[in-house]
């Protein structure tokens, strides 16, 4: 899916109103198919020092940290999406037919990643403890 995302973003501005009419529809497929395959889990075995313990705790604070600023960055960008498709529709609504294609449409983020939870991963790792990665088939 990440790929996709980037693939949209890549798209240059001529390609918009194409993109617009198959965003929804790959997505949607994107979705279907990814529920298709099997689902993985994690089990975390702590380290056994102290001072490995410490580190661990300091990761959680370091991994709250990161999702408080990622949930700030969502808000930020629906904003900036929200002013920028109410920009668009004024053009849209106020523009002669023929001034209507230099309209600037609206560009979602979709960082579709949570960068996170990689973090959490390796941090917890680097002080000591143990990560099982287990796949389920479904």
């Amino acid at each position: 899916m990440i790929a996709f995302a980037l693939a949209c973003h890549c798209l240059s501005i001529s390609t918009m109103p194409f993109r617009k009419h198959l965003l929804l529809p790959l997505l949607g497929l994107a979705l279907l198919l990814g529920g298709c395959g099997p689902s993985v889990s994690y089990s975390y075995i702590p380290p056994t020092s102290d001072a490995g313990l410490h580190c661990v705790s300091q990761c959680n604070a370091e991994k709250r940290q990161c999702k408080t600023l990622a949930k700030l960055q969502q808000r930020q960008d629906d904003a900036l999406y929200q002013a920028q498709s109410t920009a668009y529709n004024y053009c849209m609504q106020n523009s002669d037919k023929k001034k209507r294609k230099s309209c600037p449409y609206p560009q979602r983020n979709f960082d579709f990643g949570d960068d996170c939870q990689d973090e959490y991963r390796s941090c917890y790792q680097s002080c000591g403890g143990t990560i099982r990665r287990i796949v389920h088939q479904d």
